[in-house]
């Protein structure tokens, strides 16, 4: 079937503004333009210029709502400058105004190492991966700084120099929200930094991200979150890819990166920068639960900021050496009438929709309708739980969840280290209850259930245990 040209007379007004940008930075003829499903708004193009056929991604901003620590602006500049040092990444053709988005080749090949055609082309792609993390690691930092870019000095400001930011962004969307769970595990980040790293690189951060085409990687993808920081980060990044996206063992990888660059990683280092990137999700992710915009897949967020956030307290239990008990299922005990929620999703069941794009806007839907209806359906039952449980690390039940968090966040304000076990087993029990309301919900909620895979001891670890004693 012949694909239709895109009008932009007949597109949604979103779409007609990306044709226009479109058209006055390439020149030549948009014979596609097609709306990604997915909640950060990009758009696959190909357009045609004579005898040039040319495919183009088109990304822009997550959200009006959402605050990130790079601008899309030095998103395009990280791209020209590992471009014009050999690695691979798609190229960039320049910027749209209105709205803000950049233009950029679409790599050939496929996403998800799953996919892989054999367990030898897997091994290959995972080879040439670390390599180019590796190469990517060397590029001299002070081009990163002529973008704007803050270069970190000594193991502190390394160690944080992505997290402190996306604090900062947390603190203003929240207004003075209080919010016990963030509290804890920043406070942690901050006083656990690991001093013996001493290392800084340019770093994607949200690593795990490229593409590959038979046994070959073809680029890296995805920059909006990279810094300059301890390169160790990017295996506490590619934790969290892999619940999406298979990486297979990590460990190897580490040892892989080992051999290459002679740096000694330590479990305990990837335990810490795992909670710190899973803090960078909940101070980015978190604040869009209590003040979504009107396009936001509310349980796809949701989901990511509860599913993140305990892999933060998991990664703070490994440091701890604590074992985290499974969490006991709430009963059913509604808040309203049961049979709400449901109605309402049936409702959406019988609704007709067209196009793509408007079925996934019905799967946020229902997700959405899902999610209420089991919140309804287990309501008092989740907020007596967490009152009790508050009334065991406070020593007082609060009246409310509301009063919970007011006088959690004060108990951890005051709170040392010696507290971190009791808080670490509130805020498993607290997300625990959570992760269960998210179960089932609908496309939208996809990260129920997970862990991340398991770190292994390594030899740097055995080192400082020996040095210690």
């Amino acid at each position: 079937m012949t694909q239709q040209k895109p009008d932009p007379d007949t597109l949604p007004p979103l779409d007609a503004k990306i044709h226009r940008g479109l058209s006055k930075l390439i020149p030549g003829d948009i014979v596609r333009l097609e709306r990604q499903q997915r909640w950060r708004p990009a758009w696959d193009a190909q357009i045609v210029a004579g005898d040039s056929v040319m495919d183009v991604n088109v990304r822009a901003e997550k959200g009006e709502n959402y605050i990130g620590p790079m601008s899309l602006s030095q998103e395009a500049k990280v791209h020209h400058i590992l471009e014009k040092h050999g690695i691979p990444v798609p190229h960039v053709h320049g910027m749209l105004e209105n709205p803000p988005a950049y233009v950029m080749d679409l790599l050939p090949g496929q996403i998800n190492l799953a996919t892989a055609e054999s367990d030898a082309a897997r091994a290959s792609i995972r080879r040439q991966y670390i390599e180019t993390l590796a190469n990517m690691h060397r590029i001299p930092l002070d081009e990163f700084a002529a973008i704007g870019l803050d270069i970190p000095t000594g193991p502190r400001e390394t160690a944080l120099n992505l997290y402190a930011p996306c604090e900062r962004i947390y603190r203003q969307r929240m207004a003075g929200r209080p919010f016990a769970l963030m509290e804890f595990i920043w406070r942690w980040v901050q006083r656990n930094v690991p001093e013996h790293r001493d290392r800084a690189a340019f770093i994607s951060a949200d690593s795990g991200q490229f593409l590959f085409q038979g046994d070959r990687l073809t680029g890296l993808i995805d920059f909006e979150v990279a810094y300059v920081g301890d390169p160790l980060a990017e295996f506490a990044g590619m934790r969290l890819r892999d619940s999406a996206e298979p990486l297979g063992d990590i460990n190897t990888l580490m040892d892989h990166y080992e051999a290459l660059t002679g740096d000694k990683l330590d479990k305990q280092s990837v335990e810490y920068h795992t909670a710190g990137f899973c803090a960078v999700n909940g101070f980015l992710l978190w604040p869009l639960a209590f003040d979504p915009a009107p396009d936001d897949d509310y349980v796809a967020y949701l989901s990511f900021s509860v599913g993140t956030s305990r892999w933060a307290i998991s990664a703070i239990a490994e440091n701890l050496e604590l074992t985290l008990p499974a969490v006991d299922e709430p009963e059913p005990a509604p808040v309203a009438f049961p049979a709400g929620g449901a109605h309402m999703v049936n409702t959406l069941d019988r609704l007709e929709v067209a196009g793509d794009f408007g079925r996934y806007e019905l799967s946020k839907a229902r997700s959405l309708a899902l999610y209420l209806d089991r919140m309804n359906r287990y309501g008092r039952a989740i907020i007596d739980a967490d009152l009790d449980d508050a009334a065991q690390v406070l020593g007082d039940r609060p009246a409310s969840p509301e009063a919970a968090e007011e006088a959690l966040v004060s108990f951890i304000q005051d709170a040392g280290s010696a507290e971190d076990r009791q808080l670490a087993r509130y805020f498993h029990r607290w997300l625990g209850r959570r992760d269960f309301i998210l179960a089932g919900c609908g496309d939208s909620a996809w990260l129920t259930g997970f862990d991340l895979q398991k770190i292994e001891r390594r030899q740097a670890d055995r080192g400082k245990e020996q040095t210690a004693s």
